[in-house]
């Protein structure tokens, strides 16, 4: 609903919008949505040079999040299967909920200087917090697509690990169920506290709560009839608290506090500590960030041509404070980290040059030099202020060209793009088998990359055709090619086991990764669509497109395309059932199927008096196809060795993991305005 007052003769105007979406469950099963939202604008103009404007806008929204699964599990419970969630008295609760509240409010000062000067300023104050809830466990991992739950385990080409009785009772049981078993946990915990333990297993999340500040103001003047100037001066503060928050003991009495592979306390300052709901634990630190920068832009207009030229100049600063001293590091975790200085330098161009009233040229070029992301700065923010290897600015360079052709009939444009990323950073997270060359056959790791260089390249082309008054033909397609062009280094750190049976921090070089020419994930590389509309005079319209894509790609393992693929770690000799021709078909990346989707739309309005209702509806996906979104390659078996015994299972343990798009979905809006 929106109530809107327009510019009243005080001098005020007044605008509130609210709505309020929800529902048990999405597409995907056990994905509770539940999302509000209003905003309130109010402005008083106070003379004609001066206007001030206050707006608020709060958006609270909580849903249940999906899983990626392998092959495996889909080709068992099908594309609308979720492992997140179970029956807990007769209700699904989903383990892992995504909630963001974060209010943002703003306050602007207008002022007309001149009849061809204003100037625009703003501080704007956003607060509030993102929580992702999980289950933390010190007993048997509750996930039911855990491997070891599943009927791939039981099966093997090798006799001595074949037990193909307890992979079809495996198969049966994941069949019929395959969903946490929400009263085991509780019966844990109270079996655990019986026999004199700490809880075995809790809900809590990761969570960040964020205070940012910023402050903006704009400048536009006409320098002449033909020459508009834009500039700008910004500021921004951040003060990100991460933390895990207890959110439910599951029936227990005490959550121990600490790594439960390496018996360590998450802060030593504090050791032994039981934790209880509302609890901080696990990790406590903050990311402090400031910016500055300014910008300028000056527009020329011509008969006949127009461009413009612009530059961008300012400092970031990124610091951690960590507010635990972790027992895994405790000379490097608490208190503030070293302050990362980078700089901000940007500059940009371009130009449309007016053929005639119907043919354009349009070309933009740009280089932007600008900081990492907070999370790609730091190796393991969680416990330690460890810093990405060769941390740098990030450099984007772009280009764009387009052909516009503009009539009464027929709009069409057609544009050349390209893009480059240099030196970007990755941080990721996960657990691997046989790399370490420690005692650990099973290692938490969390990998570090440096020196990402990424092309994106294309062709895109559309075009609109009013081919009658009521019928409209669209089209559209897309070809393009998003690479890696540069083998970034991998940095790998670990806690271990040295040879001594010593518990030791590790922070291992291992070298570079051969990820050049890979393609980089994200979506169809490809895609084309057509379609058409109908508006009839009676106030009806109907609609219809088939959109087909292509072109889309697995994300791949960096650190299995690492010299460590190939050489046994612990004795640095390559392993000697190794076999080039297998390897690149086992390090292949795998495109996803073309896939084709046909979407329908159509509504009617309806007016009595001044009263205007009308509604539009559509169907999505209408001929049910079945398509994978995204994935990535597991790393849990990163070298030749442990990977091709993956691959020779009758159904591979840790092969990748996918998310698969909604089949038919329907959609209907009803609105009235008076």
């Amino acid at each position: 609903a929106t109530y809107t007052t327009g510019l009243m003769e005080n001098g005020w105007a007044l605008a509130i919008t609210a709505g309020r979406r929800w529902a048990e469950e999405g597409y995907t099963d056990g994905t509770v949505y539940d999302a509000n939202s209003i905003s309130a604008s109010i402005e008083k103009k106070i003379n004609d040079k001066h206007s001030i404007n206050f707006t608020s806008i709060y958006t609270p929204n909580r849903r249940g999040k999906s899983a990626g699964m392998t092959q495996e599990v889909f080709d068992i419970k099908g594309k609308r299967y979720n492992s997140h969630w179970g029956y807990q008295d007769g209700e699904k609760r989903n383990s892992r909920i995504r909630e963001i509240e974060e209010p943002i409010l703003m306050l602007n000062h207008y002022w007309t200087i001149s009849d061809k000067t204003t100037l625009n300023t703003n501080v704007t104050h956003q607060f509030g917090h993102i929580g992702n809830s999980r289950i933390d466990y010190n007993g048997g991992n509750p996930d039911p697509t855990y491997y070891k739950k599943l009927p791939s385990y039981y099966l093997s080409f090798d006799p001595q690990f074949n037990n193909e009785s307890e992979a079809f009772d495996r198969l049966q049981k994941f069949s019929n169920d395959g969903q946490i078993d929400w009263g085991s946990l509780y019966l844990g915990n109270q079996s655990s506290t019986n026999q004199g333990f700490t809880d075995a297993f809790i809900l809590y999340e990761d969570r960040n709560d964020d205070k940012q500040w910023s402050f903006n103001s704009i400048l536009n003047t006409e320098l002449a009839d033909n020459i508009t100037l834009d500039a700008a001066v910004n500021y921004s503060t951040l003060k990100s608290h991460n933390y895990a928050k207890v959110l439910d003991l599951l029936g227990g009495s005490g959550y121990l506090d600490g790594d439960k592979f390496l018996f360590t306390d998450s802060n030593v300052s504090n050791p032994n500590r039981l934790v209880y709901e509302g609890d901080t634990f696990k990790y406590n630190y903050n990311f402090l960030s400031t910016t500055y920068d300014g910008f300028a832009q000056a527009q020329f207009k011509y008969s006949k041509f127009d461009f413009y030229v612009g530059g961008q100049y300012g400092k970031t600063t990124h610091q951690r404070e960590g507010l635990y001293q972790n027992g895994n590091f405790a000379n490097n975790s608490l208190g503030k980290g070293k302050k990362l200085d980078f700089t901000k330098l940007g500059g940009k161009a371009g130009f449309t040059y007016k053929i005639s009233g119907k043919h354009l040229l349009d070309m933009n070029g740009a280089y932007l030099q600008d900081a990492p992301t907070l999370r790609n700065s730091f190796s393991n923010s969680r416990e330690n202020h460890n810093i990405v290897d060769n941390l740098t600015e990030v450099k984007t360079t772009s280009f764009d060209a387009s052909y516009i052709f503009r009539s009464s009939i027929l709009k069409t444009r057609l544009t050349g793009y390209y893009s480059k990323i240099e030196d970007a950073t990755e941080v990721s997270f996960f657990y691997t088998e046989g790399l370490s060359g420690l005692n650990d056959t099973e290692t938490f790791l969390q990998e570090a990359l440096d020196g990402v260089d990424k092309r994106n390249i294309g062709i895109e082309f559309g075009a609109e055709a009013q081919v009658t008054p009521t019928i409209k033909l669209k089209a559209a397609a897309a070809v393009g090619e998003a690479v890696y062009t540069s083998n970034p280094n991998v940095n790998l750190s670990f806690i271990g086991n040295d040879d001594l049976g010593n518990t030791v921090a590790f922070n291992e070089s291992y070298g570079k990764a051969s990820l050049k020419d890979y393609k980089v994930a994200g979506g169809p590389q490809r895609a084309a669509s057509i379609g058409f509309e109908y508006r009839d005079p009676k106030y009806w319209w109907f609609g219809a497109t088939a959109n087909f894509f292509s072109n889309a790609y697995l994300d791949v393992s960096a650190i299995s395309r690492t010299t460590a693929f190939s050489v046994d770690q612990g004795t640095g000799i390559k392993f000697p059932n190794y076999d080039d021709a297998t390897a690149r078909e086992l390090l292949k990346q795998e495109k996803f199927d073309d896939y084709m989707l046909v979407n329908l739309v159509g509504g009617k309005s309806f007016k009595f008096g001044k009263k205007y209702i009308g509604f539009f509806a559509s169907i999505n996906n209408v001929f049910n196809e079945t398509y994978k979104t995204g994935g990535y390659e597991q790393s849990r078996k990163s070298n030749y060795t442990e990977l091709l015994e993956d691959n020779s299972r009758p159904s591979r343990l840790f092969g990748p993991k996918y998310w698969f798009g909604r089949g038919t979905t329907y959609y209907m809006n009803v609105y009235l305005r008076f």
